[in-house]
């Protein structure tokens, strides 16, 4: 064969060659076997005080638009579902702290088969691992340094926290109580308990001990007012069946 035909024929070879590599790396880039990259969609998260769609399939009374009406709402429920709604202090949180706020309140809900306050009190404390006085629980983070003793006064911190609002709670419950009692109407119930979710909200929100002190006292307060007014639709009340009889 003469040279310049077998030099044609190892450049067209090379061409071929070249033409098929060029193909398979095009196929490669644009074909399913390739690796894209594919932006993820997020999913929308609710805003403060907004519900997702699950969580409106999930929690009863959640699509009323006001407060007040869904406590009114979660009241009239049957004691089985009771517990079937998303608390008002989760919903006015977002993201991670909606989520962590739901853990909570199932954490304490086994408290509430106690029937005296001290019971639930101490349950609740183990339920959130408050075990011991504060003092002595502080007193662990103090022998600590560095971010293992920040992170343990923070955790502490959050126990408190989370049992001074499970007495919040509990005030709830000894309202509700008084209703099925027929000492209390659902009316003053629900304000009672509507100014309750709202003082934990503002517990939440407070910056400084003296903020959270403040709320305390608050809602001793406003204890106090529902309960005499209690009191006086009781004695009322006896009143009353000591007339007719």
């Amino acid at each position: 064969m003469a040279l310049g035909v077998r030099k044609f024929i190892a450049v067209a070879m090379f061409a071929l060659l070249l033409a098929v590599v060029l193909s398979l790396a095009v196929t490669a880039a644009s074909g399913p076997s390739a690796a894209r990259t594919v932006k993820k969609e997020e999913k929308p998260q609710p805003k403060a005080g907004e519900v997702t769609p699950e969580e409106a399939a999930k929690y009863k009374c959640s699509t009323i638009d006001t407060m007040r009406e869904r406590i009114k709402c979660r009241l009239q429920l049957k004691e089985e579902n009771e517990y079937d709604y998303l608390p008002e202090e989760c919903r006015a949180q977002v993201n991670e702290s909606r989520g962590k706020c739901v853990s909570d309140y199932h954490k304490s809900q086994n408290c509430w088969k106690s029937l005296k306050d001290d019971e639930r009190f101490d349950c609740a404390k183990k339920s959130f691992g408050l075990v011991g006085t504060v003092a002595s629980q502080k007193a662990v983070c103090d022998g600590l340094t560095g971010q293992n003793r920040s992170d343990c006064i923070l955790q502490l911190r959050d126990r408190v926290d989370a049992v001074v609002k499970f007495r919040i709670y509990n005030l709830e419950e000894k309202a509700q109580r008084l209703i099925e009692k027929g000492l209390a109407t659902e009316e003053a119930a629900t304000n009672f308990i509507t100014q309750m979710e709202q003082q934990k909200q503002n517990y939440n929100d407070a910056k400084t001990v003296a903020e959270k002190k403040a709320v305390i006292k608050g809602v001793q307060r406003l204890w106090k007012e529902f309960i005499s007014n209690a009191k006086g639709k009781g004695q009322g009340q006896k009143k009353n069946e000591s007339n007719s009889a």
